[in-house]
């Protein structure tokens, strides 16, 4: 069905006649009666009964008319939906992360998409850097926040925050009374590590730096996540490490956070997405506002 000619019949219709409508339409009358003759036997019907002085429709015309005002309103809405899509400001952002960029960086992106961009839904599957990469590489998603070192020639990685690894003890741990901790300081303590199931993570940083400190640390946990760990210390089951953002928490039930002077540990907080996958104007607007966030969160105090 042509579209500029339903348009120009619902406005003959409306108007009650065809000089009125074609002087709204900035027509004139014959051009636009040649173009309802065409539109009906387009149709192969009689959309108005012309016996009488005023048009009338017919019941096929007024059939027409009531199906082709909602077919005009979805194709309207249709291309203003399209171009609000392909400017960035309308749709849904599938996105993969690990558990410390939602609990520090989504709250204040969603803060910044629903004042700036209200029409954007997020889509949050949440796990370990090996789960996100499966999800990416299965387009389930379209962006990936993790924190392993990834090197594959199928993802795009950029670096999104790099934050001092913080040594997480308990409050009555006798290092809590040094002014300088160095790895060293830690030979004869409990590890509880990050799992690394692709790429270089955390713990592979912590373990070579013991081993060239001359030991080998006891490691009598692997978990995946950060924040059961430092649980854990509080409850004196070891020591582990966290990215200076947990320190955001500032709360009596956590350990103490305290950096390391020998070596200077750090982490990366990366964005993972398909090398040559099309990255759409949404996510490209999430992106830009995800890094601005993150921005500002290198410049927060880490003592």
């Amino acid at each position: 069905m042509n579209l500029h000619r339903l348009r120009c019949f619902i406005k003959v219709v409306e108007e009650g006649s065809i000089t009125k409508a074609a002087t709204s339409l900035q027509m004139t009358q014959p051009p636009l009666s040649i173009l309802i003759r065409k539109f009906e036997e387009e149709l192969n019907v009689t959309l108005f009964n012309r016996s009488g002085r005023h048009l009338e429709l017919t019941p096929s015309g007024q059939f027409l008319y009531e199906q082709g005002k909602e077919l005009i309103d979805i194709s309207d809405n249709t291309e203003r939906d399209l171009i609000e899509y392909h400017e960035g400001i309308r749709g849904t952002v599938k996105l993969g992360c690990i558990t410390s960029a939602s609990l520090f960086i989504l709250p204040t992106v969603l803060k910044r998409l629903q004042v700036e961009t209200p029409k954007i839904v997020t889509h949050v599957r949440e796990g370990n850097s090996s789960y996100i990469l499966e999800e990416l590489r299965s387009l389930t998603i379209d962006i990936g926040i993790v924190r392993t070192s990834v090197r594959a020639e199928d993802i795009h990685t950029s670096t999104l925050l790099t934050e001092p690894l913080l040594l997480a003890l308990p409050p009555n741990h006798y290092l809590c009374e040094k002014d300088f901790i160095e790895i060293a300081d830690l030979e004869n303590e409990r590890f509880l590590l990050p799992t690394t199931s692709h790429g270089q993570g955390i713990a592979d940083d912590i373990i070579e730096a013991c081993q060239n400190s001359g030991f080998t640390p006891n490691v009598v946990y692997w978990g995946t996540e950060t924040l059961p760990m430092l649980l854990m210390v509080m409850r004196g089951a070891g020591i582990c490490f966290a990215p200076s953002c947990f320190k955001l928490f500032n709360s009596p039930e956590l350990p103490v956070l305290r950096p390391l002077v020998s070596p200077v540990l750090q982490t990366k907080l990366s964005v993972v997405t398909l090398r040559d996958r099309y990255v759409s104007s949404i996510s490209k607007r999430f992106l830009a506002i995800t890094e601005e966030v993150a921005q500002k969160m290198t410049s927060i105090p880490k003592g």
